[in-house]
C-alpha cells in the first residue's frame, strides 16, 4: 500500500504586512531552486527526525529550530487534521519556506512497481480538491493562496535524510504537491499567524483533512 502523508503547514508571510516584496512571486527561484524543488527539500527535512523529535509532530513549537541549515527556514504544521497553537523563534536574515497544505505519496517498503506517474498523480488529487485556504498575518490576510500551488518537479527520495534509528528505505519515486510560499527574511519583532483550510476529495485517503493552526513567530 503507497503511504500518505498530508501537512498543513506553518506560514510567516511578511516583515511588514504593508510590505508587498515580502512574499515572494510563485516563480520565484532562491539560490537556484523552484518552490517544486524547495518542496521536496521540505518533505526530506519533515521526514527526517523520528517522532519524538519531529517538529511536524510537536504540540507546542519547541522543535521549530531541528534540522534547519542554511538560509532558508522551513516551517512545520502537523500531519493530517489538526488544530495546533505553537510558539516559534526564528533566527534573522532567513527566507521561510512552507505550504499552506501539501500532499506526498511514496512507495511502501518492498514495493517495486510504483511509478514516478503514479506518485505524482496521487499528489495532486487532494490538492486539486483544497478549498477555504486562508492565512492571516497579524490580522491581514494574504490574498488568493491558490496561486502557490507547486508540485515536486519529478520524483525524489522522501526519506533520504531520516534518522537511522527509524530504519527507512529506499523510497523512490516519492512526489508531493500543494500550496507553498517562500518569503523573504522577516523585520525582527513578534508576529502572530493564524492559517487553515481544507481537502474536499471524497473516497480519497486524507481527502477530507482539516486544519486549523495558530503561530506566534518571534524574529530575533
Amino acid at each position: 500500500m503507497n503511504r500518505l502523508c498530508i501537512a498543513l503547514l506553518a506560514l510567516a508571510l511578511a516583515a511588514c504586512a504593508s510590505d508587498p516584496m515580502a512574499v515572494r512571486d510563485p516563480a520565484y527561484r532562491q539560490a537556484g531552486r523552484s518552490p517544486g524543488e524547495l518542496s521536496a527539500a521540505w518533505w526530506q527535512w519533515a521526514m527526517a527526525a523520528p517522532p519524538e523529535m519531529n517538529p511536524v509532530e510537536d504540540a507546542t513549537g519547541e522543535r521549530c529550530a531541528a534540522g534547519q541549515q542554511g538560509k532558508v527556514w522551513f516551517l512545520a504544521g502537523g500531519f493530517g487534521s489538526a488544530r495546533i497553537s505553537r510558539q516559534c523563534v526564528i533566527p534573522a536574515a532567513r527566507f521561510l519556506f512552507f505550504p499552506i497544505i501539501t500532499t506526498a505519496y511514496w512507495p511502501a517498503r518492498g514495493e517495486i512497481l510504483y511509478t514516478c506517474e503514479q506518485a505524482r498523480r496521487n499528489a495532486a488529487v487532494n490538492n486539486d480538491g483544497a478549498r477555504d485556504l486562508f492565512v492571516e498575518l497579524d490580522g491581514v490576510a494574504l490574498g488568493d493562496p491558490k496561486r502557490f500551488r507547486a508540485a515536486t518537479e519529478g520524483c525524489f527520495d522522501i526519506l533520504a535524510k531520516a534518522d537511522p534509528s527509524s530504519h527507512p528505505y529506499q523510497a523512490y519515486p516519492s512526489a508531493a504537491d500543494g500550496y507553498w510560499v517562500l518569503i523573504a527574511p522577516l523585520a525582527k519583532g513578534r508576529h502572530t499567524l493564524r492559517f487553515g483550510g481544507r481537502y474536499s476529495a471524497p473516497g480519497e485517503r486524507g481527502g477530507g483533512t482539516v486544519e486549523d493552526i495558530e503561530y506566534e513567530l518571534t524574529v530575533q
